[in-house]
């Protein structure tokens, strides 16, 4: 692996090679196994991540010892850059904190680790690169508006959303195979819901003949009715 791997990343994709080798030469390369936390949110901030192989998830625990996930991340996205901007005197100073947790879902998953103080470093000396990463944050920030009005609506709509949008498959044929890409437990927690919610919800689903179920495969048998579902 080597510097051209930023290039794929949207954040760095304009960058020239000069540029994205210095820019590499001072990143940290980690792996993490399954079920693996990259940080809790009590500690110290050190900088954001980028995914190369694998995927996170960051969530929250509720008061009431509820797991709350927030989004999915996977390769050459980037987690926990938002408070580089939002909170910079304090990251200056030492004193702000990871604002969720992280954890690897898949085995070997490999991440960058570009430090706080690396980027500072780096954007003060390529301005241009400011305006990147704002054009992420803007998208990263839709993504988030758009889940957080998802999680208001019932769960049959929410599951009939988060399934077609699974769907990669051309709208001309009328059945679909998609796999989950993770567990229910953690698209339960996705969803908004709880894994026995879910169960129910897909089993009502397969009983209308919406879809069949069998295991983490999910056969779309009436795309059409989901589409209906989801538009309530």
């Amino acid at each position: 692996m080597d510097s051209s791997i930023l290039k794929n990343v949207h954040l760095f994709s304009d960058l020239n090679e000069d540029e994205l080798d210095k820019l590499y030469s001072r990143c940290d390369i980690k792996t993490f196994n399954k079920g693996e936390i990259i940080f809790f949110d009590t500690e110290p901030y050190q900088g954001f991540y980028i995914v190369i192989e694998g995927g996170v998830k960051i969530f929250k625990i509720s008061k009431d010892g509820r797991e709350h996930i927030l989004y999915f991340i996977y390769p050459f996205n980037t987690f926990a850059e938002v408070p580089l901007l939002e909170q910079y005197e304090k990251i200056k100073k030492d004193e702000f904190s990871y604002p969720a947790n992280s954890m690897a879902m898949e085995e070997n998953t490999k991440l960058i680790l570009i430090r706080s103080s690396v980027f500072y470093n780096f954007v003060e000396k390529n301005s241009h690169i400011c305006f990147k990463m704002l054009s992420s944050l803007a998208k990263k920030l839709r993504h988030l508006n758009s889940h957080i009005e998802t999680i208001t609506q019932d769960v049959p709509k929410r599951l009939a959303k988060y399934i077609l949008s699974e769907d990669k498959k051309s709208t001309a044929k009328q059945n679909s195979l998609i796999e989950l890409s993770i567990s229910k437990h953690d698209l339960a927690s996705y969803l908004g819901t709880i894994d026995e919610t879910l169960s129910r919800v897909l089993k009502k689903f397969q009983d209308d003949k919406l879809i069949e179920v069998k295991g983490k495969k999910i056969l779309i048998k009436d795309k059409q009715a989901l589409i209906k579902i989801s538009s309530f």
